[in-house]
């Protein structure tokens, strides 16, 4: 005995099908930082940092990355993007933001400089251009 599928009438298909496709972000490799250097004595002097360059930033990431974790944090790449006034900007690696950001938020240094994270995002342009919320300012 052999049975046979038939196909439905044509009236009984619908031409109208709908499609879901998904993407999945896979863990970004890279957390970037918008630092701002600062004086600790700012708010109580008339002093201010001056303007910086890469050279001294990298010293002073250095220094701060050195003191709280040792040879161990000074073997953390970062990539410095931007420097620009006492603005920086740079990248390091996922795994390593935590221990970053904990050696920039507690570092003070000579003539009472210290890092202030102004912003901290695994997406470069929400970092640069914020996070879209001026959008909806009337």
């Amino acid at each position: 005995m052999t049975t046979s599928k038939s196909n439905p009438p044509a009236s009984d298909q619908h031409s109208e099908s709908t499609t879901s496709e998904t993407t999945t972000i896979r863990r970004l490799p890279w957390t970037y930082f918008h630092l701002v250097l600062t004086s600790s004595f700012e708010i109580t002097s008339t002093s201010t940092v001056a303007e910086i360059d890469i050279l001294t930033a990298r010293t002073y990431l250095t220094s701060a990355l050195q003191q709280f974790f040792g040879i161990t944090g000074t073997a953390i790449p970062v990539d410095f993007l931007k420097v620009e006034g006492k603005d920086v900007w740079i990248r390091v690696p996922r795994d390593d933001s935590a221990i970053v950001m904990s050696a920039l938020s507690g570092w003070i240094g000579r003539e009472g400089v210290t890092w202030r994270i102004k912003g901290k995002s695994e997406w470069l342009g929400s970092l640069v251009s914020g996070d879209g919320s001026h959008l909806f300012e009337a």
